[in-house]
């Protein structure tokens, strides 16, 4: 019925058949009808179709989302954009950046992900960008009306000083914007607060004000359009005040976000079959899992399980006993009842702890409530109420490490901030007072260690049995450290960074003595001021390096792999809209942290695994640290079996029948790792081939394996070199040199000049005790592995992807981090939802995951949904709070710990029905009781939970394979396996990163 003028090269329909896009041969338009109810003419009367994008170079292919909302473009530039199909402007709502031009593109069914296709045959899966389209709809709006202002044109693009002959532009603006950077920035998704997109408007005109003197043309239209900015904004925040306040009234919306259901994110369940070991079950798909929702398996793995009982470490389970269920549960938010003002708003809103209220008698008021009441006391008309104080990272003890991050953090951040605040005063031509106060939208930091805990990590079998001549260690002992940093957001203290290391100290053998490695490190992008973020995590990062090399350490070892699609590091569930860097950029920017300490005399050389080891051909594996969770372990040990398959088909005579008893042996000796042709040659003296596969696996990404010589006291001469342009760095700034020589100063002495030790108190006057952080053992459950915070997190639906959402997680883990003897999980009642933190509990042992609380067992009115079983009534332990131990308190439990553990191996091996220890029977009787009792540590009974503890602590550092402790091989057996979970995640790291380089070689 109508043409476009030239020869087409792409059309499309929508999935509904109402819309068709079209593009031109060689164009950069996309040409779009929509049909009226018959589908045969044009719904508008022009005779030109209406032009809806336009993109740089030539597009190449398109496609409409399965709602019909948004249609995708790919073109020559790299990018594939989203085009708002309803709106009348139809702007570009997203722009996904690409490595390459996409061919052909495609959505998903459920318009969640786009698929692109490359044309070296690589297959791309992104997921749509996504924003708060309602507000980032009416930001847009207020921005298209002054791009459409008869002066609009003025401010559209970026100033070219050249072509404008005014080349001390950049002199005089220090940061220029344009209203088309401002929508690039709006519809890519890079504004995450109002006030961003704000101050980044106002900049646009302020900076024309500032460079063209008052009465000049370009001022008075900057002028005139900032004023229309200001009133336009004023009204969309009272649209936006209105909108909200109407939510709120609603009877079935939150009284304080306006919204009514909100889901968590869909409970993941991993596979423990052995085909997909730790692989996630798909959603939709059935599977079986155990009463404790701990082990799952795939439909397929449970098929393949051989025999009527299945071991997992310390437990065995029936076959039978497994649940068959499908993966597409949906958890909503519940909700809690302000005793005040009678306003039901989700518990998450109201930063409601279930744990605290453990009967569900407390009364409760909603934070509105609260700041009215604490209003009127400070006003004087009602008396000071006794609120209980909210947990805060304040509270969580000292280390040495902390002290020692803190100390520098604060002290960078204030100069910088110093910085920050003087140039956003010059630029926007504001007090510094102003822009201070606009960057201090954040608290203050709080740095806190939450573990430091001795480890070992075991060499793998092939790597072990290879290199056993030359006596290579059967396991690295090293001392896990976790640190968290918080930030003080609205009154609530938010878990904001966190951070993995592992210290091999000087009584490891080599090669990995005196050496850190930095295993794992995530954040959420809440932080305030954002622009601080980078800052603040390099300064936590250098402050570690030196503290590591004030310690003595000698090398820092990262491997710059960001995490898996999917998959978390630390923080489960992170906000939408926080992009995972891509590799490059995360090793630039471990760089960039590792050129700052180079300037501060931190850090020597800077090189990488490849040139130190993997090249150096006099050198064999033997001498490349092996850590836990590092690439090399899992990489060698694959490169070992090939070298051992290759040497036992050698050996073999290539499939022939005839084979001599020279060929056996090698053969014999290629399979247990110690042998073959390459062997033997490796053995006289010659290339190691284990290094020699190394080299042409990591050579195309040796720039991801960093290695970071310390300038220790005792660094050798050539580890301190550095290049020219941080020599002439240092020289000009010799203040840069952070070699800690005044540990002592500030101190206040007395009049010998001997410090004065001061006391220091907590908020509730207990004395602080800062506690050394190498000698003393701080065990935390849930953070002695990132993988037990995962678990803790998912289980509780303890989430980061909103603001709202991380201050009641950060809530949570404070209170758990106070109490810690605490059960991790509560079983929520099927009945009334709410948890079950005290008391006992009813529960089924016939349909999966129910329970009742003791009301509502007695209420003969309760919902029990389809249960007609007979219940079990389980005693729910509610923990001991042990955070507020004296000094003196914390050593006299550590000596009862270690007695209790040198008991239990006393009792575990006495077989004297009448021992002289008078506290060995009533030993026995514990374990004895551990071994029949039906509620065990999980369900709540103390005494297990007592004993479980200390056969955890005994079994982490047991080596004897004949130990006569209970449990104690089935403990190890299950510490084991969470490496192994943890290990299969490190293992799909290093196989994606595998198929990334070769992906590249093959483009290339």
């Amino acid at each position: 019925d109508a043409g476009i003028g030239f020869r087409l090269n792409l059309a499309r329909f929508s999935n509904d058949g109402n819309s068709l896009a079209s593009v031109a041969e060689g164009s950069p338009f996309i040409h779009f009808w929509k049909f009226n109810g018959e589908r045969q003419r044009l719904a508008g009367h022009e005779p030109s179709p209406d032009i809806i994008g336009r993109q740089e170079y030539r597009i190449r292919s398109i496609s409409f989302s399965g709602d019909g909302k948004y249609l995708a473009s790919a073109a020559n530039d790299c990018t594939i954009r989203l085009w708002e199909i309803e709106n009348d402007d139809s702007p570009c709502t997203n722009i996904i950046r690409t490595p390459a031009a996409v061919s052909a593109l495609t959505f998903s069914p459920d318009s969640k992900r786009i698929a692109g296709g490359y044309a070296n045959g690589a297959i791309q899966v992104w997921d749509v960008p996504t924003m708060c389209a309602e507000l980032g709809k009416k930001c847009l709006d207020v921005l298209k009306g002054l791009q459409k202002h008869e002066h609009g044109w003025v401010f559209a693009t970026p100033i070219n000083p050249v072509e404008l002959g005014i080349h001390d532009y950049f002199d005089i603006i220090q940061k220029p914007m344009d209203l088309g950077t401002v929508e690039e920035k709006l519809t890519g998704g890079s504004y995450h607060f109002l006030d961003d997109f704000q101050s980044d408007v106002c900049l646009v005109f302020e900076n024309a004000m500032k460079y063209n003197e008052e009465r000049t043309v370009v001022h008075e239209m900057a002028k005139e359009l900032k004023k229309k900015f200001e009133i336009d904004f004023k009204k969309l925040m009272k649209q936006l005040d209105r909108d909200h306040a109407e939510n709120s009234k609603k009877v079935q919306a939150c009284g304080l976000c306006g919204c009514e259901k909100l889901n968590f994110e869909p409970p993941v369940f991993f596979c423990n079959g052995p085909n997909c070991p730790t692989k996630r079950i798909r959603r939709n798909t059935n599977f079986y899992i155990t009463a404790d929702k701990q082990h799952a398996w795939c439909n397929q793995c449970f098929g393949e399980l051989k025999g009527e009982t299945i071991e997992l470490g310390t437990t065995k389970v029936k076959k039978s006993e497994l649940t068959k269920r499908k993966n597409d549960e949906v958890h909503e938010e519940s909700w809690v009842q302000c005793d005040d003002c009678e306003r039901w708003i989700h518990q998450i809103c109201g930063l409601y702890n279930t744990r605290q209220d453990k009967e569900n008698t407390s009364a409760y008021s909603c934070p509105l409530c609260l700041l009215d009441k604490r209003k009127k006391e400070d006003d004087g008309v009602i008396q000071r109420s006794n609120i209980p104080e909210a947990p805060s990272a304040n509270d969580i003890p000292r280390t040495k490490l902390s002290d020692w991050l803190e100390r520098d953090v604060h002290t960078k951040v204030d100069v910088r901030m110093r910085e920050l605040a003087e140039e956003k005063a010059e630029s926007e031509n504001i007090s510094y007072e102003t822009a201070y106060k606009a960057l201090s939208a954040g608290g203050p930091l709080t740095i806190r260690q939450v573990t430091s805990t001795d480890r070992k990590h075991e060499v793998r079998d092939l790597m072990k049995a290879r290199y056993a001549h030359k006596n290579y260690p059967e396991e690295f002992p090293y001392r896990c450290k976790c640190i968290v940093v918080f930030q003080n957001i609205d009154g609530v203290d938010v878990v904001l960074f966190s951070l993995y290391v592992y210290e091999h100290g000087e009584d490891n053998p080599l090669p990995n003595k005196r050496t850190v490695y930095v295993s794992y490190l995530d954040s959420v992008h809440f932080l305030k001021p954002r622009k601080m973020r980078t800052f603040i995590y390099h300064e936590i990062l250098i402050s570690y390096l030196d503290y590591a090399r004030d310690k003595g350490f000698q090398q820092a070892f990262i491997w710059a792999c960001p995490p898996l699609k999917g998959d978390d590091y630390i923080f489960y569930a992170k906000p939408e809209d926080q992009k995972t860097p891509k590799e490059r950029m995360l090793r630039q920017w471990y760089l960039d942290l590792l050129e700052d300490c180079q300037k501060r005399n931190i850090v020597g050389k800077v090189s990488n695994m490849y040139d130190q080891y993997f090249n150096d051909k006099s050198l064999d594996a033997a001498v490349v640290p092996y850590f836990e969770g590092d690439y090399f372990p899992g990489e060698a040990e694959n490169i070992i079996k090939e070298l051992n398959e290759e040497g036992s088909k050698k050996g073999s005579g290539g499939g022939k029948k005839k084979s001599s008893s020279k060929s056996k042996n090698k053969s014999g000796d290629a399979l247990n790792g110690t042998g073959g042709p390459p062997e033997k040659s490796y053995k006289e003296g010659g290339r190691d081939p284990v290094m020699q596969k190394f080299c042409s696996a990591i050579e195309g990404m040796k720039e991801s394996f960093i290695v970071a010589f310390l300038n220790c006291k005792d660094a050798k001469p050539e580890n301190r070199v550095v290049p020219k342009k941080i020599t002439d760095y240092r020289e000009q700034n010799p203040n840069q040199d952070v070699v800690k020589n005044d540990k002592g100063k500030g101190k206040k002495r007395d009049a010998n000049g001997n410090e004065i030790e001061e006391k220091q108190v907590d908020r509730f006057g207990r004395p602080i005790r800062v506690l050394d952080d190498d000698a003393e053992e701080i065990d935390c459950e849930f953070f002695n592995t990132r993988q037990c915070f995962l678990d803790l997190c998912r289980g509780n639906h303890y989430q980061f992807d909103e603001l709202r959402r991380a201050k009641h997680t950060s809530m949570m883990v404070l209170w758990h981090l106070q109490n810690r003897e605490a059960p991790k999980f509560v079983q929520p009642c099927f009945a009334c939802a709410r948890e079950i933190s005290s008391g006992v509990r009813h529960h089924c042992s016939v349909c999966p995951d129910f329970d009742l609380c003791h009301d509502c067992y007695r209420d003969p009115k309760a919902n029990r949904g389809q249960c007609n079983h007979t219940l079990e009534t389980i005693k729910v332990d509610a923990g001991e709070r042990n955070s507020g131990l004296t000094e003196e308190q914390r050593k006299e439990r550590q000596r009862n710990i270690q007695l209790h553990i040198a008991l239990i191996e006393h009792a575990s091996r006495c077989q004297s029905s009448k021992c002289t220890s008078s506290n060995c029977a009533k030993m026995k009787s514990y374990l004895k009781h551990g071994q029949v009792c039906k509620i065990k540590a999980s369900g709540g009974c103390k005494v297990c939970k007592r004993i479980w503890t200390l056969l955890r602590i005994h079994a982490q550092q047991c080596k004897s394979s004949s130990c006569p402790i209970p449990q104690c091989i089935a403990i190890r057996k299950r510490i084991r396996q969470l490496q192994v979970k943890q290990r299969a995640m490190d293992d799909r790291r290093r196989q994606e990163m595998n198929r990334h380089y070769r992906m590249g070689m093959m483009s290339s």
